[in-house]
């Protein structure tokens, strides 16, 4: 019985369904073969006559590019190129079980001369996959984007030379695109690390003020694809801005207006009014966007997660609230949604008010709100990305208005930019005009973010760009351009503004005055028997483990408790299970004092 028909294979079908798209047979019309080298017992692969690794000795040749690195317990790995299959053995070898191994070649009629021999006895170990030519690589950048971030410490390339050099641009590619998911992912589990647990204090604290009669709520999900057939412009505060809104002035009438929090006061100063505005920092520090400012026929699109005090305190048109929820694919195939720490609670007590993807940056956040309200054509402006012209922001923001405080004959505009700039990891990216603009990393981020979620969006998206970093995917036009595009564009008419976000009929929120003694009883009640079983007698172990039961049912907590497990996981070798309690259970009570206050001074 042919190994393709055996149990064998059909066991690794059915936890790696996704190998049956792989051809076994070896075709006659193949030019790419399993050859013999020199060195007795050692193989290579040949494509178009061409040796793809060392003809006499191709497993010394893997051997000393993998003595060249060092493969930690927690790395994701990934070779690229198959052509010396000694190189796969020798990686599989060294990997602990269960760790993730990516092996992934140009060539799709690799998979059948490698199988018996190689591929077949490491793909039969978990987390060990293979994406062989074009169209399995919706499948590879999928799996890497739903892989638990919080699992890895770094991505480890091996890259067979001779296959590099010859489908070089391909392999550069990849190599460069998972770079940048992982780095995104990483940025996101940072973000998390030092946010979840205000976010979910945020998140309690807001649902208590939810019922809050002096300011009208509105949840997002009830104006999806409300706004049809009228352009939309996305409003960042880039260096470039200010030289764009007298442009913006002329067409306030033909178009929807969405600012970003940092970009608002700019448009303001021009005299120009955004149909909303969108914020998403949890911090108090967003308060400097707005003060000052006459918000009172605005709506304020706002995550639940944003500081309370903002919304409690600014004299906004509404709130329109929203959740930050992120869809993907897991490993498996099957659809997954990651929403922010909290919004399970959200959605238990006043239900879903919508899902809102984000990059990580308001912007991000604000072009999925437009393409939520149902916007088919949205135009981005002051969307830099960039340190155009060596500078941080446009003038007129809060920033530039801190730093005016600070001038001197020593201390310039400039010299304040410059310095902000010098601390960052900068380099150099194709401009929108055609020259080159400096960037930085987390620029780099949210940049990548639009260009990977324009290929997954049926919009017509321009970016209207005097300066700042080129967008791929998207078109990148002129002022000049733009100025063509709107001349045929009629006035809109503000229709949008017979709906609740926008009118001045009241409604009646939800009363959530209740909610305050719920979280209040639970959380001690938590803290009371957390209490009592540190009296008892019980060992560290029992004891950690009745604690996890215990917050088990409490998302939210194991949210704000993410940071210690992981750092407990990852030094699990090195602590005692005693130290490992105290480090848990001290960590459960600090999170619990946390919201407390917080529900007490809401």
């Amino acid at each position: 019985m042919s190994l393709k028909n055996s149990m064998e294979l059909e066991n690794l079908y059915s936890r790696k369904p996704y190998l049956r798209m792989y051809d076994l047979n070896p075709s006659k019309e193949s030019k790419t073969l399993l050859k013999m080298a020199r060195t007795e017992g050692e193989f290579y692969l040949e494509t178009d006559s061409k040796a793809m690794a060392s003809s006499i000795s191709p497993k010394k040749q893997a051997e000393r590019l993998v003595s060249e690195r060092t493969i930690r317990e927690y790395h994701l790995v990934l070779v690229l190129g198959t052509g010396n299959p000694h190189l796969l053995k020798i990686i599989d070898s060294k990997m602990r079980e269960g760790q993730i191994l990516l092996i992934i070649d140009e060539n799709h009629e690799i998979t059948a001369p490698l199988w018996e021999k190689f591929l077949f006895p490491i793909l039969e170990n978990t987390g060990r996959h293979l994406f062989t030519g074009e169209n399995s690589l919706p499948l590879l950048f999928n799996y890497i984007e739903s892989l638990p971030i919080e699992r890895l410490t770094g991505v480890l390339f091996f890259r067979n030379p001779s296959d590099i050099q010859n489908k070089k641009e391909f392999y550069v590619s990849i190599e460069e695109r998972i770079s940048k998911l992982f780095s995104s992912k990483m940025s996101d589990l940072l973000t998390k690390f030092e946010f979840e647990r205000i976010w979910v204090k945020n998140t309690v604290v807001s649902l208590l003020r939810y019922g809050d009669t002096s300011t009208k709520r509105v949840p997002i999900k009830n104006l999806e694809n409300y706004i049809n057939n009228i352009p939309a412009i996305l409003v960042s505060a880039g260096p470039t801005l200010r030289s764009q809104c007298d442009f913006l002035k002329k067409i306030r009438d033909k178009v929807f207006i969405f600012s970003c929090d940092t970009s608002l006061k700019v448009l303001l100063k021009f005299g120009i009014i955004p149909d909303g505005v969108m914020t998403l920092d949890a911090q108090t520090h967003s308060f400097f966007h707005f003060m000052g400012e006459d918000l009172s026929e605005i709506p304020l699109f706002a995550d639940m997660v944003v500081s309370p005090q903002l919304v409690r305190s600014m004299n906004f048109k509404s709130i329109v609230h929203s959740q930050t929820a992120k869809f993907q694919i897991d490993a498996s195939g099957k659809p997954i949604r990651e929403a922010t720490a909290g919004s399970e609670l959200v959605t238990q007590y006043i239900g879903n008010q919508g899902d809102i993807q984000s990059g990580g940056s308001v912007a991000t956040s604000a072009f999925d709100v437009l393409r939520f309200l149902g916007f088919k054509k949205i135009f981005l402006m002051g969307q830099d990305l960039a340190y155009t012209g060596r500078e941080i922001h446009s003038t007129g923001t809060h920033h530039n208005e801190k730093w005016l405080t600070l001038l001197s004959r020593k201390n310039s505009l400039e010299k304040i930019n410059e310095v902000v700039v010098r601390k960052r990891k900068t380099r150099y990216v194709p401009s929108a005009n055609g020259k080159e603009v400096l960037t930085d990393y987390v620029l780099d981020i949210y940049r990548h973010w639009f260009e990977e979620s324009i290929l997954n969006v049926d919009l017509d998206v321009k970016n209207i760009a005097s300066g700042g970093a080129m967008i791929q995917n998207m078109e990148n036009i002129s002022l000049g351009e733009a100025e063509e595009i709107f001349l045929s564009t009629l006035s809109h008419n503000y229709p949008w503004k017979k709906s609740s976000p926008w009118n001045d009929e009241s409604i009646q929120n939800l009363d959530t005055s209740s909610l305050k003694e719920i979280f209040l009883f639970e959380l001690r009640d938590l803290e009371n028997k957390i209490n009592k079983y540190l009296k008892s007698e019980m060992d560290a172990t029992e004891l950690l483990e009745i604690v996890k039961q215990e917050i088990q049912d409490k998302t939210y907590l194991n949210s704000m408790l993410r940071k210690t497990e992981i750092y407990l996981q990852r030094h699990k070798k090195d602590l005692t299970k005693e130290r490992e309690k105290d480090l848990f259970v001290s960590s459960v009570k600090k999170e619990i004092r946390f919201l407390k206050k917080g529900i007490m001074t809401a």
